[in-house]
């Protein structure tokens, strides 16, 4: 009886456990499916969102495409371009459902683009700044629609106060007698060029347009090579920041420009009269400039494919006149190329029913009152928000401070004018076989060998064969002059921040800053407060290699061995005497490899700079690229190559010298 009880107890003890036992199991075992099937549920609906969000984008995208296709604008960068490709754009838009876009390029490039139907329109060809262009035209490159406008006007151009002052700024004349270009004879000690002031300085044409050799002609002509340097300020925008910076701080400038402009419209500038036009002595820069017929220019495949709009294109005529009130209305109201296109047409009405079917007339009459809608945004993939910056009150406060700010600025330009110019001296007065002799010495000795001597010594041989050895030292110069201010400025900040936790944190970001701004940018500052020439050209090759000598000299020091600089201080060595006989020596080769990196930076910027006005190489590159000769680039750019493999190896070598001698 009592094995009985006991087992009934036993087994209900049992079945409790165990149904214990399941109810606290069950569910451990059932969570991982559960979260399985949530994990599943959680991406179906992921899915489901992002092929409804890429759905809603097409659809968005689509939504913002014309029907009539997608039109390609050449943009060779000047004011006048981007407004007539806004006007056309506008109208492709409104008129014929079309979508349309812009591609930057110089007019040489442009026209290569046109020829293989990259490129669309270009709404202002300068004819006669394209070497080839009736060549082009004739062997069916691309195809002339019709002329833009042929009424502009280009030459040399001086400020209105040069010759009869301006009382209300307090300027006095500086050339009361000048009238024609042989004038400028007699003044070069007005026009005075700041990197060379025995002489005068004339502003050419942009390197790599036709009108730029007719110019130098010109120059050659009057004989104004005697006492002025003729200057090639590198672009558009470096000669157009040169002569409003003139013009604003009431300084002397003769500077070869054209019309329409904003800057002519702005600025009250004198065009220097010269002999009539006579086709015959142009060329030979014996007469004025005449007015180059301005055209409208479109691919075969565009022609071929877009009769109708191309009909349009025929029929698009304008003027200087109309052109400059266009960009005067945007330079007074600060509106961009879009606005000022949409304003110029409800201005002047009449050139719809001159350019257009009248049906078509009527639909951009109807968009310009809002009658129907001509954006091609998206309400989906444009961003909603837009923050409105006073740009041009920025550009004010900077000019305003360059200017009040102009005497401190000057003394730092000279300052390194007279450098650049030492260090050149000092190149040019360095006979061809000495040079070849120490880049054979520096080869063999430094970097493996005869064999490397020789070769170094060839590879420097044909750059003189190129005959671009004097070009090579105004390169070296600016390089040279670049990299002893970097390091004269980048090992004492370099050692600063390898001992200081605090001035690494500060330094760091504005390093960072400086290492991934575009190289474009530095040119900004440098023109506005240095001008044109090799001394900007060394501020902003400086601020661009200044970043790698800092960060290897502060990270080489950081790295040498704590134990050695220990027992350096344990034996008394002060501070000072640690750093510069224990750090600074374990930590030479790595910064040796700082030094080579600036130089190899400095190499980088060359062609960048030749945009400011700095000669040399990069100069003849970038020629050679606005012009589309591509031996003359090759042949440029193969001596850019050879002079930084040279420097590049040499500080190589002279890092491993270094790096032995800690070693032994």
């Amino acid at each position: 009886m009592f094995s009985k009880i006991v087992d009934q107890t036993d087994n209900s003890l049992y079945n409790i456990s165990c149904h214990s036992f399941l109810n606290r199991m069950l569910p451990v075992a059932c969570a991982p499916q559960a979260k399985e099937r949530m994990d599943s549920m959680k991406k179906r609906i992921v899915s489901l969102l992002c092929c409804l969000l890429a759905v809603a984008g097409l659809l968005a995208g689509c939504s913002g495409q014309g029907s009539g296709g997608h039109i390609v604008f050449a943009d060779a960068g000047w004011d006048s371009n981007k407004f007539h490709n806004a006007v056309a754009g506008y109208i492709a838009q409104a008129a014929y459902g079309y979508t349309w876009s812009e591609t930057t390029g110089s007019s040489s490039v442009i026209a290569e683009g046109m020829k293989k139907g990259e490129l669309d329109v270009f709404m202002e060809t300068w004819s006669d700044n394209i070497a080839t262009y009736e060549e082009d035209i004739a062997s069916g490159g691309y195809q002339e629609l019709g002329i833009n406008f042929d009424d502009n006007i280009q030459g040399f151009y001086v400020p209105r106060y040069v010759i009869e002052g301006d009382p209300e700024r307090g300027i006095e004349p500086m050339a009361p007698d000048l009238v024609t270009v042989a004038d400028l004879a007699n003044y070069a000690d007005v026009f005075v060029d700041e990197e060379n002031p025995s002489r005068g300085r004339i502003y050419g044409a942009i390197p790599g347009w036709e009108i730029d050799n007719v110019m130098y002609n010109k120059y050659l002509y009057y004989r104004l090579d005697a006492n002025y340097n003729y200057f090639r300020a590198g672009s558009d925008a470096s000669l157009s920041a040169a002569i409003s910076s003139a013009y604003e701080m009431g300084e002397p400038i003769v500077a070869y420009y054209w019309e329409p402009t904003w800057l002519m419209g702005k600025y009250d500038f004198v065009l220097l009269e010269d002999a009539p036009y006579d086709e015959a002595t142009y060329a030979s820069g014996a007469t004025a400039c005449p007015s180059v017929r301005v055209t409208v220019t479109v691919s075969n495949n565009f022609a071929e494919k877009d009769p109708e709009f191309c009909e349009f294109l025929s029929s698009y005529h304008t003027s200087s006149a109309l052109t400059s009130e266009a960009l005067a209305h945007m330079q007074d109201t600060g509106e961009d190329y879009n606005a000022t296109a949409q304003w110029f047409l409800k201005e002047h009405d009449d050139l719809l029913d001159e350019w257009l079917e009248p049906e078509k007339a009527q639909l951009v009459r109807d968009a310009l009152s809002g009658k129907t809608s001509s954006s091609s945004g998206s309400w989906l993939l444009d961003f909603p928000f837009t923050l409105t910056i006073d740009q041009e009150g920025i550009d004010s406060a900077v000019r305003s401070f360059a200017a009040k700010t102009s005497g401190f600025f000057d003394a730092i330009k000279a300052g390194l004018t007279a450098f650049i110019t030492g260090i050149q001296w000092v190149l040019d007065l360095m006979p061809w076989w000495l040079v070849l002799a120490l880049v054979f010495l520096a080869g063999w000795r430094l970097c493996g060998g005869i064999k490397r001597g020789i070769l170094y010594t060839v590879l420097l041989f044909i750059v003189g064969l190129f005959g671009m050895w004097d070009l090579m030292n105004e390169t070296l110069a600016i390089v040279l002059a670049s990299v002893v201010i970097s390091l004269l400025l980048g090992l004492p900040i370099g050692i600063l921040i390898s001992s200081s936790s605090k001035a690494n944190t500060i330094m760091r970001p504005i390093l960072d800053t400086m290492q991934t701004m575009p190289v474009f940018v530095y040119l900004i500052p440098a023109i506005l407060f240095f001008g044109l020439g090799k001394a900007p050209a060394v501020i902003a090759t400086t601020i661009y290699a200044i970043v790698p000598v800092i960060r290897l000299t502060s990270h080489g020091i950081r790295q040498v061995d704590k134990e050695v600089v220990e027992a350096a201080r344990s034996f008394g060595s002060t501070r000072w005497q640690t750093l510069f006989k224990v750090q600074i020596p374990q930590a030479l080769p790595t910064i040796m490899q700082g030094v080579n990196q600036t130089l190899m930076m400095a190499m980088a910027m060359v062609v960048t700079c030749s945009m400011i006005g700095a000669s040399g190489l990069g100069m003849e590159v970038l020629v050679s690229v606005n012009r589309i000769e591509i031996g003359r680039g090759l042949i440029a750019g193969t001596a850019v190559v050879i002079v930084a493999i040279l420097i590049d190896r040499i500080t190589q070598g002279l890092a491993r010298k270094s790096e032995e001698k800690q070693t032994r």
